[in-house]
């Protein structure tokens, strides 16, 4: 069974006698259902790999006759370019127990919007069983907004209404078990966006094996 729930909290899954075991993002990348990359087959998720490892371009033609790029490929963490406003990130976060006997979950970042980029993140067991869990309880709008000392409380709840929460650009770390979330941009006035950005902060959240968590 897999893991429900918005609490975030994992639940344990009969192993038996079978030790928990590892795998690479290499791995994992190979074995990804073509549903969640829809215009990368297979042969394509494969010539990335065979052309990093070959130190080429790592650029294929996808099914709707553009260009993806991998861009980054590690043990544990892939960026992809899947085209001019969509990319997609994975990372193999470690857990604090085995999931599906597993030591690894997969955290996946999609990331669609040129101007106003807003991301979803999703959680999957390393065979691809998706997993019921959000980061978005792992943050609120405190986290993401603040006033600064020369702007009235009244603008700053104006501003505050104009945004939601759940509407944000997350990017995984390819270096550490973090994420960066910060508020999308929106369509305002010249005024009002300038605004914002003086008021949208950067939050970044760690992985402690169980969930993300704020520093």
């Amino acid at each position: 069974m897999v893991a429900t729930g918005l609490s975030f909290v994992i639940s344990l899954l009969p192993l038996g006698r079978a030790a928990a075991q590892e795998a690479t993002m290499r791995e994992v990348f190979k074995t990804m259902p073509d549903s969640l990359t829809p215009y990368l087959s297979q042969n394509n998720r494969l010539d990335f790999i065979d052309f990093i490892d070959s130190d080429m371009e790592a650029k294929v033609t996808n099914a709707l006759n553009g260009t993806s790029t991998m861009d980054v490929l590690t043990d544990r963490f892939l960026q992809l370019t899947l085209s001019e406003s969509c990319t997609l990130q994975l990372r193999l976060l470690p857990v604090s127990e085995p999931v599906d006997s597993m030591r690894q979950v997969v955290c996946m970042v999609r990331t669609v919007g040129v101007d106003c980029p807003q991301s979803r993140v999703s959680f999957y067991t390393c065979s691809w069983q998706p997993l019921d869990w959000t980061v978005d309880d792992c943050f609120g709008m405190a986290d993401l907004l603040v006033r600064p000392q020369d702007m009235r409380e009244e603008r700053f709840r104006e501003l505050k209404s104009m945004v939601s929460s759940r509407l944000y650009q997350a990017q995984l770390s390819a270096d550490s078990d973090e994420i960066s979330i910060r508020l999308s941009a929106f369509d305002a006035s010249a005024d009002d966006l300038v605004d914002l950005e003086r008021i949208r902060v950067l939050t970044k959240l760690k992985w402690d094996g169980r969930k993300f968590n704020k520093y």
